[in-house]
């Protein structure tokens, strides 16, 4: 009856072992915050000019915000925009026909690309006519 009482304890305590948390500490505390800002940006179009109204939500330190306008792939400006608190900026770049794109920069990283216009794409059935360089 002794073994039966001990054992009864070694199955107990094994069942118990495994209702444990499997993690510690078991409270992990509060996720560090994102090291990148948090914007809303968008382009509106003028006659002459397309405006980028930005709102900062977060910005975990002051930094450059470095602005990239394009049209089809020339690069026609760049700005650099001192963040240093949450908040609205606007800025404008000068806008003709065709495609353009803007691309903001943090920390040598892509924030946001923004476009306006159609970019102009190579007609699909002009590549079949041309062929793949295989003779039929």
């Amino acid at each position: 009856m002794k073994t039966f009482g001990w054992l009864g304890g070694v199955v107990l305590l094994l069942f118990l072992a495994g209702c444990r948390y499997t993690f510690l500490p078991l409270d992990p505390g509060k996720p560090l915050p994102p090291e990148r800002p948090f914007v809303v940006a968008r382009l509106e179009k003028g006659a002459e000019e397309a405006i980028l109204v930005l709102r900062v939500e977060r910005l975990p330190s002051p930094g450059y915000l470095h602005l990239k306008w394009f049209r089809e792939e020339a690069l026609l400006q760049e700005k650099a925009l001192f963040l240093e608190e949450p908040g609205s900026y606007r800025v404008s770049f000068p806008l003709s026909q065709g495609y353009h794109r803007l691309v903001g920069l943090w920390a040598g990283g892509v924030l946001f690309q923004l476009d306006l216009g159609t970019p102009s794409l190579p007609d699909p059935d002009e590549e079949e006519e041309k062929g793949n360089g295989q003779e039929g």
